[in-house]
């Protein structure tokens, strides 16, 4: 309710020597409806404004008018209000779409995360091959320990004497072949010097005497069972064409 029309039930209830009880009691109503009225904190319905013109005395328009100046500041606060709720719901959008756009980057961020931590996984493990390629590179094999590039120099020297100087410079051009070769070689020999794992329980090692064929102590089994065989009742040695007569 308009702060005007509050002042003025207040003065017509007092100019007519009502007080908020007694207006209260002749409209059926609590005391407190009657002050919020007149404070501005609440507006009475049609009946009740119907019931107060009669008691007061006036028409509806003198009860409810108000000055020109107080319309066009209501009206200003209703426009205020509607400029303020508008300016909140902005707000209120803004800071959506500024969370939105958080969580967005934030997703982004992890994804990148999780791509670089990927990244330096696979760095690792290709470090990790590199230093073990080197360090088997490191260690010479019986193919690179061998003293070629020394032995080639009285090569030089016994074919230069011999009359074939002309050829002999070609031995040194046989060193960077060698050692082309040797590292092949000696790559060789180490994959195959790595040891296998263990079948069924058992070491490489047994498994492949075992692959090879039966043991010794099986092969030397295998004549001693022909000789028993071979052997009759009594210690006598059967004739192996009886047998065959026999059979």
């Amino acid at each position: 309710m308009n702060v005007q029309i509050a002042q003025r039930l207040a003065e017509l209830r007092r100019a007519k020597g009502y007080s908020q009880e007694a207006l209260a009691n002749r409209l059926g109503l609590s005391r407190q409806a009657v002050s919020k009225w007149e404070r501005a904190e609440s507006s009475p319905d049609t009946e009740n404004l119907i019931a107060l013109a009669r008691l007061y005395g006036v028409s509806l328009d003198e009860l409810l008018s108000v000055d020109k100046d107080i319309e066009e500041d209501i009206a200003f606060e209703r426009a205020d209000r509607v400029a303020t709720t508008a300016l909140d719901a902005a707000g209120q959008a803004a800071d959506r779409e500024a969370a939105a756009q958080a969580v967005a980057a934030a997703t982004q961020a992890s994804q990148a995360a999780a791509r670089a931590a990927e990244a330096a996984s696979q760095a690792t493990s290709q470090v990790t091959r590199a230093s073990v390629d080197a360090e088997r590179l490191r260690v010479k094999g019986p193919w690179r320990s061998f003293p070629y590039g020394i032995l080639m120099i009285p090569l030089w020297f016994v074919l230069t004497l011999a009359g074939a100087a002309p050829f002999s410079f070609l031995v040194f051009f046989s060193i960077p072949v060698y050692h082309w070769l040797a590292n092949i070689m000696d790559g060789a020999m180490a994959r195959e010097a790595t040891p296998c794992p263990a079948v069924d329980g058992e070491p490489a090692s047994s498994q492949g005497v075992s692959g090879r064929g039966p043991s010794r102590a099986a092969a030397s089994e295998e004549p001693a069972a022909v000789d028993a065989a071979a052997v009759g009742r009594g210690g006598r040695p059967v004739d192996p064409r009886g047998v065959e007569g026999r059979r």
